[in-house]
């Protein structure tokens, strides 16, 4: 006997039902997956952090000086960046490889520095350094200045990705000031403390008028504890006007040099256009209201007396008031990114090993270690400066923004 069977499908309603249903259940999950992907992003970050600080330590073991680094990853102020700074340190020492140990939140890669082995800025020995830095390792290759290429070519670009980018000199983290600088020099013969002049147009950013980079005997005797003084971080997006970069940085068969190993493959990293992202902090700065802008400390003399009986005290400087002569770290270099939405932070690795996740508290992505107080911007103001207002993000007995990180050691007077 034969039977019909009545075939049922979905309606039109039903199916309508079924899709709203699952675009609900995609709208509550995307957001999960998206926390839960920057979570990991975050934890590889500081993970990466951590791992730069065993590589520091053990070259502070074997260097002389106890040094954490030799400085800064900076062509033009510290030298050729495969044998001086602390990129090539980590490298060079096998403890670690920053080039692929890359924050991988931060949407850019590349320092700005490559923009200066290209060409695009040749004032090479910038703030006091010497030539022998700027002509050793790969940037004096075969005697001659990066192989003999020219600046601005792409046999230029192509052989400093070769020579050093493919070999792991690269970062995306920025250093302190600390770090790379460790403090300034004193003026000698005064009958008060100043700052050191020095004979040419120098700034404390380079080598020059500093003490150079940090050592384990500084942060052994401090009285700032150790777990307070920032060595490394995320790193901001640089300046336009320098931080774009001028050439593509790829290797190519058409321009390789003859020295490199060529597998016949073109390979490129980053493409001209790209942003670029800063290096080191600029150190001691002081917000100057005519500007309105920060301006750094200047190349003549200073008194410092106060500021080292301000950073001496329970408090340290805290705020200081607009007008005030105290100076403190230019920290906008660092940048927040992690986590989401108006909740960002960003994560800077202190002299004790731990990594602190420091929170944007106004939206601005900049760290104010104690700018602007009561001091009220406009919007353009506040955009040519970075710090939208005196929010502080980094307090005093968490991260240290002053000048002397043993300023009370120095404070005897003149008793002769």
């Amino acid at each position: 006997m034969n039977r019909s069977i009545k075939q049922h499908g979905f309606t039109l309603v039903e199916l309508l039902v079924v899709i709203t249903i699952i675009g609900i259940l995609a709208a509550m999950l995307f957001p999960a997956l998206s926390r839960a992907r920057e979570a990991a992003r975050g934890a590889t970050c500081k993970n990466n952090l951590k791992q730069c600080y065993l590589g520091m330590t053990m070259f502070a073991d074997s260097d002389p000086q106890k040094r954490y680094c030799s400085g800064a990853f900076d062509f033009r102020r510290d030298g050729c960046p495969d044998t001086w700074g602390w990129v090539a340190d980590l490298v060079n020492t096998g403890t670690a490889n920053p080039g692929e140990m890359l924050c991988p939140t931060n949407p850019i890669k590349y320092q700005e520095k490559w923009n200066d082995m290209i060409g695009a800025d040749t004032t090479d020995g910038k703030d006091g350094a010497s030539a022998d830095r700027l002509a050793c390792g790969v940037c004096n290759y075969g005697g001659a200045s990066f192989g003999g290429t020219s600046t601005n070519t792409p046999e230029r670009a192509d052989f400093i990705t070769r020579g050093l980018l493919e070999k792991g000199y690269n970062t995306n983290y920025a250093a302190s000031w600390f770090l790379v600088r460790g403090g300034v020099k004193f003026e000698p013969a005064v009958t008060s403390l100043s700052s050191k002049v020095e004979t040419g147009s120098y700034s404390f950013k380079g080598l020059k008028m500093t003490l150079g980079p940090l050592t384990r005997r500084v942060t052994d005797s401090s009285p700032v504890s150790s777990s307070v003084i920032p060595l490394l971080g995320d790193a901001a997006p640089g300046d336009p006007s320098e931080a774009t970069l001028v050439a593509d940085l790829k290797r190519s068969p058409s321009t390789g040099h003859p020295d490199f190993a060529d597998d016949g493959k073109e390979k490129i990293f980053a493409v001209a256009g790209e942003r670029l992202c800063e290096s080191f902090c600029d150190g001691p700065a002081q917000y100057d209201v005519s500007g309105p802008s920060l301006v750094l400390m200047p190349k003549t003399g200073v008194p410092l007396e106060d500021q080292m009986t301000a950073e001496a005290s329970p408090t340290g400087i805290g705020d200081p008031a607009v007008g005030s002569n105290y100076w403190l770290q230019d920290t906008r270099d660092f940048y927040c990114l992690h986590g989401g939405g108006n909740k960002l932070s960003c994560n800077i690795l202190m002299a004790d090993g731990s990594v602190k996740e420091f929170a944007d508290g106004n939206g601005d992505r900049y760290l104010n270690p104690g700018f602007l107080k009561g001091v009220t911007l406009t919007d353009a103001q506040a955009k040519s400066i970075g710090y939208k207002d005196g929010t502080v993000d980094l307090p005093p007995t968490e991260c240290f923004s002053g000048l002397f990180l043993n300023g009370d050691v120095f404070k005897r007077a003149n008793f002769e």
